[in-house]
C-alpha cells in the first residue's frame, strides 16, 4: 500500500492503550468521526493513512482488515473493528474519563437513534461529494483505470451509483435525491439544536461527532449558505462553537489538504445555481 500506509502518527495524550491503530483517510467523513472522538478523549493512537484516490482501500492486505473496502478501521489489543459508529461507542466505553455519551439511559437511546439516522443519511453525502466534486477529478483518469476502480467497489448498488454519478453528475437521480435528503437532515438538525447547545448531551459528544463531517463537507462544496446565521441559525451557532474547539484543528483541518478544499469549493461554486434549483423542487 506504499509509504502512505506506513505513516506513523502518535498522540501524547492523557489516556493510553497499547497498540491502538487507526486506518483512515484525511477527508473521509467517517474517518473524521473517529478522529474527533480520539481527540476528545485524549487517546494515543498510531495513524495509518489509506489513500482512497489511489485505491489503497482495495489492496488485499487492507481488505483482510476491512472486507468492505472502506475506512476507518480500528485495530486494538481486543481485535479489529469497522464502522465508525461502532468504533466510537467502543472508544467511549473503554476510555470513560472524558464521556462522549449522555449520562442517562433515555438520552443514550436518543443519541443512538440519531446516529442511526446519520448512518442512513451517509450514502447521500457520498453522492453529493462524488456528483459535485470528486467526479470532476475522477474523469481525468484514463478510462480503463476509472472503470477498474469502479468495478472494484464490492457493493453492487454502490457500484452502480458511482457509475451514474461519474457519468451523469448533477443529472444523476441518486444525486438529486441526495440533495433533497440533505434538506431534510438540515431541518431535523436545526430543530434538535433549538433548545440545546449540543446533541442529546451537556457537552460535545458522539452524536455531534457523527453529524459534524457532513456540515463540513457541505461547506467545502460551497453549500454553507444552507446553514447561514439567517437560514438555520442553530446549526450555524453549533458549527461555530465546534470550530473554536481544539479538536476541530487536530482531528479535521490538519488532515484535509487546503488544495483539495479549494478544488471542491470551486466545483461547488461552478454548479451552485443548478444545485439550489434542484433543492428548491419539492
Amino acid at each position: 500500500m506504499g509509504e502512505a500506509l506506513s505513516t506513523f502518527y502518535s498522540k501524547g495524550n492523557l489516556n493510553t492503550m497499547k497498540n491502538v491503530t487507526l486506518y483512515h483517510h484525511g477527508p473521509s467523513t467517517c474517518s473524521q468521526k473517529v478522529r474527533i472522538i480520539l481527540e476528545l478523549k485524549n487517546i494515543s493512537y498510531e495513524s495509518k493513512i489509506i489513500d482512497l484516490l489511489a485505491g489503497e482501500q482495495h489492496a488485499p492486505e487492507y481488505v483482510k482488515l476491512n472486507p468492505n473496502h472502506l475506512v476507518p478501521t480500528l485495530v486494538t489489543d481486543d481485535g479489529v473493528l469497522i464502522e465508525s459508529s461502532v468504533i466510537n461507542e467502543y472508544l467511549d466505553d473503554n476510555f470513560p474519563g472524558i464521556p462522549a455519551k449522555p449520562s442517562d439511559p433515555f438520552n443514550i437511546a436518543k443519541m443512538r437513534l440519531w446516529v442511526k439516522y446519520i448512518d442512513v443519511y451517509h450514502p447521500q453525502c457520498g453522492s453529493i461529494t462524488y456528483g459535485i466534486g470528486m467526479r470532476n477529478i475522477l474523469i481525468q483518469k484514463p478510462k480503463d483505470e476509472l472503470d477498474q476502480e469502479i468495478a472494484s467497489i464490492p457493493d453492487l448498488i454502490k457500484r452502480k451509483n458511482r457509475r451514474d454519478l461519474v457519468d451523469m453528475g448533477l443529472d444523476a437521480p441518486v444525486l438529486i435525491e441526495a440533495l433533497k435528503q440533505t434538506e431534510v437532515l438540515l431541518d431535523k438538525l436545526e430543530q434538535e439544536l433549538e433548545n440545546s447547545d449540543w446533541l442529546f448531551n451537556n457537552s460535545f459528544g458522539i452524536a455531534d461527532a457523527a453529524t459534524l463531517p457532513y456540515i463540513i463537507r457541505m461547506e467545502q462544496l460551497a453549500l454553507g449558505e444552507l446553514f447561514s446565521s439567517t437560514k438555520r441559525p442553530n446549526i450555524n451557532n453549533w458549527y461555530e462553537r465546534i470550530k473554536n474547539m481544539d479538536i476541530f484543528e487536530n482531528a479535521v483541518t490538519s488532515y484535509i489538504p487546503e488544495a483539495l478544499i479549494g478544488v471542491l469549493t470551486k466545483f461547488g461554486n461552478d454548479q451552485k445555481d443548478k444545485i439550489f434549483k434542484i433543492m428548491e423542487k419539492k
